[in-house]
């Protein structure tokens, strides 16, 4: 006795016909048939009483009904708990919020077409409490974070590299740090966020002091300021695959591949017993 079985035979009850229930389900009748005669052998008793008209309930048929019902609704209130157990809600930073979770969940979605997800970009600090918090499943993030109640996992580095417009006087060699305090600079806004940090501190070390112009709360308008050739910036190198693509801009690699941005999945320690969940997360690993 199949849940198939069990459909069509309250199909069959509500429509008094064996024809419209198969035509209902997008069955041929005489797969229909075939199923109510496997579904009253197994119940061992004829269920429903045969006219031209149509058909009408036996009192086995009767007896059956109400458990059919239940039986039904319970196995369609698992599938949607199932489906319910599906949806995450994502937080991540602007950047991995932009150029990686579209690529990502479109993929993802593809082998698992009931996945559902919530996403909200956010700053680093704010997508740490939403973990914390319970208000969100995952975040992926452009820096490390250790809490007792957090697992973290690395996905591959992105560089930090050097982008000018492809008119700028560095696009055919970097002359040197020394030079760097001639240059107007723009830079993403947010100066919490992980990557502008390590910016920040590889100039620094560098005895660079840069002269900022414009900062700026989107990557997109960063971008577009510097193809517009109004300065210098420093961007992960996931941000700008587009514009190197189509040499809308010059990538220079003055860090010489040691200034990279981690890119960390971070999750409560519980979600490592959620088999659905672990799913996803190996998905990422294999396909970020």
């Amino acid at each position: 006795m199949d849940i198939e079985s069990l459909k069509l035979f309250l199909q069959i009850a509500r429509h008094g016909s064996i024809n419209k229930a198969a035509n209902a389900m997008f069955l041929a009748q005489s797969t229909a048939t075939n199923r109510l005669k496997q579904l009253e052998k197994s119940v061992g008793s004829p269920l429903f009483t045969r006219a031209s008209v149509g058909v009408t309930l036996t009192a086995e048929g009767k007896r059956l009904l109400p458990i059919a019902i239940d039986v039904v609704e319970k196995i369609k209130a698992y599938k949607n708990l199932k489906e319910k157990e599906q949806t995450l809600t994502m937080v991540a930073g602007k950047a991995l919020a932009a150029y990686e979770l579209p690529r990502l969940i479109s993929q993802y979605r593809k082998f698992n077409p009931h996945f559902k997800c919530y996403a909200r970009s956010t700053s680093f600090n704010e997508c740490v409490t939403a973990i914390l918090s319970g208000s969100a499943d995952i975040a992926f993030l452009g820096g490390e974070v250790y809490h007792p109640d957090l697992h973290q996992e690395f996905l591959p580095e992105d560089r930090i590299v050097l982008v000018t417009s492809r008119d700028h006087e560095w696009t055919n060699g970097f002359p040197g740090f020394k030079h760097w305090g001639s240059q107007e600079v723009i830079t993403f806004g947010n100066d919490s966020a992980p990557f502008r940090k390590q910016i920040d501190l590889y100039l620094a070390k560098q005895g660079v002091f840069p002269n900022v112009i414009m900062e700026l709360d989107s990557l997109s308008a960063v971008k577009e300021m510097v193809k517009e050739n109004l300065g210098i910036s420093m961007l992960p190198e996931r941000t700008i695959l587009h514009e190197k693509l189509c040499g809308s801009l010059a990538v220079l690699d003055v860090a010489e591949g040691r200034l990279l941005r981690p890119t960390v999945v971070v999750y409560p320690h519980y979600k490592k017993d959620d088999k659905v969940f672990q799913d996803f997360i190996h998905w990422i690993r294999c396909n970020y």
